[in-house]
């Protein structure tokens, strides 16, 4: 016990080296949803409210109109009042989250095959998954959610054998609710199948279970408003295949061309045709070439030169549902049945496969490699024939996890820069030094809401952002800001401004006759933004 502890704690070490080192310059830049969730949780810890002026949302912020999960921005406001408004303040929650999982790994394999070698060595695979160590550096909130969402897991897994445990095991699942999209779907579907897989034992405590329901349910009332409202409708219309009028345009001529018969009515039903929608981006999520070869489309989730999980682990996977369908199928068809729910919901998305939003399946991506590498080796008889192929398979593991991780830490950055809105805080950096030269700055939006970007790199107080704003909601329910201050956000140049205006703009746009005063180059060594006056 005290030898698998210490190995548990360099697995942590490694965990926490591989997810913190240079934090703050890869990725390279803050998304948009990083700045938002950084500024917003300012705004809580200075002025009580969000950016909009509401008093501590507990549904959801209403941010660029995509409405966030509320929890991840309460969640950074204790490293913002450490750090300030900063790049670390804002990707540290998701980081310290992806440390505790590693941990929380080991003593849920633990718990559900009482086998410290198979709890550790899921421990290292996660510490060193290309999927994970990418989505814990940034500040992603589905990072989180897969923390809770693997807690509850585990606490209703301990509840078997300590009902002490059970009001509190529902927690989980709804703290992943209030976390990121997804998991309050797939949360409540795996904790269902948990619930299940431990009914007999957790069926002899129904008032424990009764008292975990009533303080779940009561936990989630603060976040119902949101999920019946019409902003969460049209988050889900802005998504979803099923809102997709291809599929009802195609069914339509096909019925057309078949003389609208009765049998066409059948075959070319619009519902067969988002049924069969939903099965492609379904299995999108599962396919090789996102598990193994390329990963995420998105640079933000994947290098795009090695998958999700490492490609030697391909055969282990293999090896492992086999091997536990067949030794252990009730333990088997729990971790199906999470992998699943984990899928169904984010592939109602027209964007799949999404590494986000189906994070909360990446355990049992992990537990299986583990149960396959153990069962692998197993295979072959004699303590050195063993030991050789032990020593082979480390080798590969680390040759994989050796090129993902010389990868990213040197090549990533550079390559995929421009994926990551580079330039924004540089050239607002320049432009607060000066802007007191200035009348105007006028700033481009081709990088994408360079509002937030200045709120937050100018550390711009709300008061003077919300007397200031010229700003509104489109019909579609996105929030679009379009000046505050002497800052005027465009897309193209479309007017004249009085006074002296200082200008930053993608290189395509400066005018022959500019006075260019800096460029603010890509990682790549291009262009991507020039600050220049007329």
């Amino acid at each position: 016990m005290k030898v698998s502890y210490i190995l548990l704690g360099i697995i942590v070490v490694l965990a926490a080296w591989l997810r913190l080192t240079n934090l703050t310059s890869n990725p390279p830049a803050l998304s948009w949803d990083e700045v938002s969730i950084g500024y917003n949780a300012n705004t809580i810890l200075s002025k009580g409210t969000d950016e909009h002026g509401v008093r501590f949302p507990l549904g959801a912020f209403a941010g660029f109109g995509d409405y966030k999960p509320s929890l991840p921005i309460y969640l950074t406001v204790p490293f913002i009042a450490v750090f300030g408004l900063s790049d670390l303040a804002v990707r540290l929650p998701s980081s310290i989250f992806g440390i505790l999982t590693v941990l929380l790994m080991y003593f849920l394999v633990k718990e559900l095959f009482s086998n410290q070698r198979l709890a550790l060595l899921s421990a290292l695979f996660l510490a060193i998954s290309p999927w994970h160590i990418m989505l814990s550096r940034t500040g992603f909130e589905a990072n989180i959610a897969a923390f809770f969402v693997t807690l509850g897991v585990y606490l209703l897994l301990v509840s078997r054998k300590n009902s002490n445990v059970l009001p509190f095991a529902f927690l989980p699942f709804v703290l992943g609710m209030y976390t990121f999209n997804s998991a309050r779907y797939a949360g409540p579907l795996i904790a269902f199948g948990v619930l299940c897989f431990s009914w007999g034992a957790i069926s002899k405590a129904k008032t424990s279970l009764y008292k975990g329901l009533i303080i779940a349910a009561i936990a989630l009332l603060p976040l119902m408003p949101h999920l019946v409202s019409k902003e969460a409708r049209l988050r889900f219309q802005e998504v979803s295949i099923f809102t997709d009028l291809q599929v009802i345009l195609t069914s339509n001529q096909r019925s057309l061309v078949d003389g609208n018969s009765w049998w066409s009515k059948v075959v070319d039903n619009r519902r067969f045709g988002y049924g069969r929608e939903y099965l492609v981006h379904f299995l999108d999520n599962v396919e090789p070439r996102f598990l193994f070869i390329k990963g995420d489309g998105n640079p933000k989730f994947s290098i795009q030169d090695t998958g999700q999980l490492l490609l030697v682990t391909a055969p282990f996977i293999f090896i492992g549902w086999l091997a536990l369908f067949a030794r252990q199928p009730k333990i088997a068809g729990l971790l199906l049945f999470w992998l699943l729910a984990s899928i169904a919901p984010a592939a109602v998305a027209r964007e799949t496969p999404h590494a986000l939003r189906v994070e909360n399946g990446l355990p049992v991506w992990i537990i299986i490699t583990a149960y396959g590498y153990v069962q692998f080796l197993s295979m072959f008889a004699g303590k050195k024939l063993r030991l050789f192929v032990g020593i082979v398979m480390v080798l590969l593991v680390l040759g994989n996890f050796g090129y993902f991780w010389h990868t990213y830490t040197t090549h990533y950055k550079k390559e995929y820069s421009g994926e990551w809105q580079y330039g924004y805080k540089e050239a607002i950096e320049y432009s607060e030094s000066v802007k007191e030269k200035y009348d105007v700055i006028v700033l481009t939006e081709s990088l994408g809401r360079p509002y937030i970007y200045t709120l937050f790199y100018g550390k711009y107080d709300l008061s003077f952002f919300q007397t200031t704003k010229d700003a509104s909601f489109d019909k579609e329910g996105f929030y679009n800001v379009y000046r505050f201050g002497k800052y005027r956000f465009v897309r193209h140049i479309n007017e004249k401004y009085e006074g002296r205006v200082l200008y930053i703009l993608p290189i395509n746009e400066v005018p022959e006759n500019a006075k260019v005063l800096k460029n603010i180059s890509l990682l790549n060594g291009f262009i991507g933004l020039v600050i220049f006056e007329l």
